[in-house]
């Protein structure tokens, strides 16, 4: 009895553990107190060749093909947003540092959902879908913006995109660490890093299907029973046939 039920609790716990492991999961690196006006990089192009943002105690994630990134603008460019992305972990949580090599999730080519934005705070609305993995184990990431594409790439007018809506080192989320402009793409970065105007995101990594599990099974609709043919016409034969004529109707 007792090795029956420690063996059901095992199964139950290794359905729960299953479970949570296929869960969608939304990570949301958000400011507490928002703050800062700026238009770079989603609403001007044409000075810097690559930002960064670089961000810390980012929770663990795995982005999938698929999967969408997502930033809150509170003002439209006038031009569809065409931009690359790329993500790196850090060496420390709270660094600027690499861990590893970039790896683009967005190329430029790609036309976002909400190209341009909107005027509403706090939607998320310009939505990139990744077309790339990118394992990440928590701790210090940095997110590369570079390689403007399409009109997007001409645009010459300065959108303030961002309204009172980023994020920097005081704030009390604890997320944001810098914005560095006109980085050479290779650490050390080079160009002009600020602790503030950091951009907050959303992602969301859909549920997987789980691993090795069966279709459901499709079930064959019940067959209807054939009346046996009375060998006799007696009078319990002819009951019997005018019992089978109403199940047929």
């Amino acid at each position: 009895m007792k090795l029956a039920l420690v063996g059901l609790l095992a199964v139950a716990i290794g359905q729960i553990g299953i479970g949570s492991a296929q869960a969608a999961q939304t990570v949301a690196v958000t400011p507490s107190a928002p703050n800062f006006v700026n238009s770079f990089p989603f609403g001007r192009p044409d000075i810097w060749p690559k930002l960064l943002w670089v961000y810390k105690n980012v929770p663990a994630f795995d982005l999938k093909s698929g999967d969408t990134l997502s930033f809150d603008l509170n003002a439209m460019n006038d031009v569809d947003v065409q931009v690359a992305i790329s993500m790196a972990p850090t060496t420390t949580n709270g660094g600027e540092a690499p861990a590893a090599g970039f790896t683009q999730i967005v190329p430029n080519s790609q036309v976002p959902a909400n190209p341009r934005g909107d005027t509403l705070t706090g939607n998320y609305e310009l939505t990139f879908t990744s077309q790339a993995a990118f394992h990440f184990p928590g701790g210090g990431l940095i997110i590369e913006v570079s390689d403007p594409g399409g009109l997007f790439a001409t645009d010459s007018s300065a959108d303030t995109v961002f309204n009172n809506n980023m994020g920097g080192p005081s704030d009390p989320s604890g997320f944001f660490v810098e914005r560095i402009v006109g980085s050479s793409g290779t650490y050390p970065w080079g160009g002009t890093a600020v602790g503030a105007y950091v951009a907050p995101f959303k992602l969301f990594i859909a549920d997987p299907p789980p691993a090795g599990q069966p279709p459901p099974a499709q079930t064959s609709p019940a067959k209807k029973k054939k009346c046996k043919k009375a060998k006799h016409r007696s009078a319990s034969a002819e009951i019997a046939k005018k019992k089978c004529k109403k199940k047929r109707r």
